[in-house]
């Protein structure tokens, strides 16, 4: 098995069938990959829901977990756990993906060596698409980039396929409320040294929806304290191994974070 697309999902709507869709079409050999689906939260009518759309889509290796503790971080440990291939790739449920973009990917990856596609984002009932912060940093068909050329990428682990050698043991840190991601490609960064990219027709699709996690109204406090503990971790991870870890890296983190935390805590919904 080449690659491991892990997926959680909570409380899924339409938008998930349209992922596990546009994984349906990947041209991909289906043999080379398989997608495990983590279902946290309540479980029906959920599980019969997606039990029953998988059986209609035979050539798809979908694998459906469950864990009835909600949280992103916990449903991903779940994936890396499970996952039986030597590629791992995180898709959000609620986001899409062009049909060759697993096997874009998998032509440039290389152990040490992160495949990065094009990233892009539409709001949710809309599907122009638009750039976010991260496309600027596409070089469409560039190999082997220093990864802090490109350092918006790795704030996100989706958009990517990472090898299992570089995130071996390590797991998304399930303390945290929101920014485990960004969190989790810090602490795996030690053992990254380039990228390269996929041509520009291969995309990733990001969702952006009103209702979404990332939207739900918090409190000024709940950002501001979420913030300093990312600060706190982030510190922690650096100082296990400041030769391992880029400096540059983690102090760009350390002002994303800030930066991040100020706009929402000016931005939340009254």
């Amino acid at each position: 098995m080449d690659i491991s697309v892990i997926i959680p999902t909570y409380k899924p709507e339409s938008f998930l069938f349209d992922c596990l869709l546009a994984l349906d079409n990947q041209t991909l050999d289906h043999s080379l990959f398989e997608v495990l689906l983590i279902l946290n939260g309540p479980k029906e009518p959920y599980m019969t829901q997606i039990e029953d759309f998988i059986k209609k889509r035979p050539n798809l290796c979908c694998r459906l977990l469950y864990n009835d503790i909600n949280g992103v971080s916990l449903a991903r440990n779940r994936g890396l756990d499970e996952a039986k291939g030597k590629y791992i790739c995180f898709i959000d449920d609620d986001d899409l993906v062009t049909d060759s973009y697993l096997e874009e990917l998998l032509a440039i990856a290389t152990p040490d060596t992160i495949a990065l596609s094009y990233v892009c984002a539409f709001e949710d009932g809309n599907k122009t698409l638009r750039p976010i912060y991260i496309t600027a940093d596409f070089r469409e068909k560039m190999r082997n980039v220093p990864f802090l050329t490109v350092r918006r990428y790795f704030y996100v682990c989706w958009g990517k396929l990472i090898h299992r050698s570089v995130i071996g043991n390590r797991r998304f840190d399930i303390s945290l409320r929101n920014g485990e991601d960004c969190q989790f490609m810090l602490l795996i960064s030690d053992c990254i040294r380039n990228a390269s990219f996929t041509s520009g027709n291969v995309k990733y699709m990001y969702r952006q929806r009103p209702n979404s996690a990332f939207y739900v109204n918090k409190s000024v406090w709940y950002h501001f304290s979420n913030m300093i503990i990312r600060l706190f971790k982030a510190t922690k991870v650096y100082l296990s191994g400041p030769c391992r870890y880029s400096f540059h890296f983690y102090v760009t983190y350390m002002l994303a974070t800030i930066m991040g935390g100020i706009r929402q805590m000016l931005h939340r919904k009254q």
